[in-house]
């Protein structure tokens, strides 16, 4: 259970005293409790709603002075959002948020176990896993959400080298990440290393292709792939290195349709829960 700081407004002089602004949306005249963002905006609120919708507030019956005010580390846009989930009313929609403030309300449904908004928020950071993966995964390993971690890794394993997770990854996700990257890249590479070669371009301009484009023959460039699947700019850049020429850019589709299906065959990454990996 997170545990709110409860402060005494300090006495301070009218001339350094901070600006309190009131909430747009919960400024409740027969308010039980009021709470103050980091960014100085006040909600006069409802004891009994933050009990019963959330694990990280004290019960609704606890005696407290009635000139506390609770102060909270996060911003009032962020409790602005989450209070809206702990009051009987539609819930407001998340479908245009940005990743900064996504996060950001994740984490204090989190923090103040508001499990409505826990599951609504990891629903929409399933949206932002191609565009923020680094970010998506660190939130998930932080607050062990298995499903999400397992979603990301195949986007993730071939392209983050394990000296970057180590940091990251909590010792009950290292080792089965590990394996699993072991396992893709093992196969992945394989596969094309085992392919037929082409290098139909070496007979042309030796120049042209084996200096200055190309340094690396096509198949060569082909085993970085397994690193790349996931950026569509890689493959493009592939094709216009070597001429775009048709023979080559059919090989560079038949090796991205390879990888898609070597992704599509591996079996997921298996995960332990955080309380299973301890006993």
């Amino acid at each position: 259970m997170a545990d709110a700081t409860v402060t005494v407004n300090p006495t301070t002089t009218p001339d350094v005293q901070p600006r309190i602004r009131p909430s747009r949306i919960f400024n409740a005249a027969d308010a039980d409790v009021v709470i103050h963002s980091c960014d100085n905006v006040e909600f006069r609120l409802h004891k009994k709603n933050l009990e019963f919708l959330s694990g990280g507030f004290p019960p609704a019956d606890t005696e407290t002075d009635p000139n506390e005010i609770i102060q909270l580390t996060e911003s009032g846009e962020t409790l602005e959002l989450l209070f809206q989930f702990m009051y009987p009313q539609r819930f407001p929609s998340l479908t245009d948020f940005k990743i900064g403030p996504l996060t950001a309300l994740a984490e204090a449904a989190e923090k103040y176990e508001v499990y409505a908004l826990i599951h609504i928020c990891e629903l929409h950071l399933r949206s932002f896993m191609r565009q923020h993966p680094r970010k998506i995964l660190e939130f998930a390993v932080r607050h062990d959400h298995l499903e999400l971690i397992q979603e990301i890794a195949p986007i993730m394993v071939p392209y983050l080298p394990l000296s970057e997770l180590s940091t990251m990854l909590t010792p009950h996700l290292y080792t089965p990440w590990s394996v699993y990257r072991e396992c893709w890249l093992q196969e992945a590479i394989t596969t094309i290393a085992h392919s037929h070669p082409h290098n139909c371009y070496e007979n042309l301009d030796k120049m042209r292709w084996g200096t200055t484009f190309a340094p690396l023959t096509l198949h060569q460039s082909l085993l970085l792939a397994p690193f790349n699947h996931n950026a569509p700019k890689y493959w493009e850049s592939l094709a216009s290195q070597y001429g775009n020429k048709a023979c080559c850019v059919s090989m560079i589709e038949s090796v991205k349709a390879q990888i898609g299906r070597i992704v599509n065959k591996i079996p997921p990454l298996q995960l332990p829960a955080a309380r299973d990996a301890e006993k």
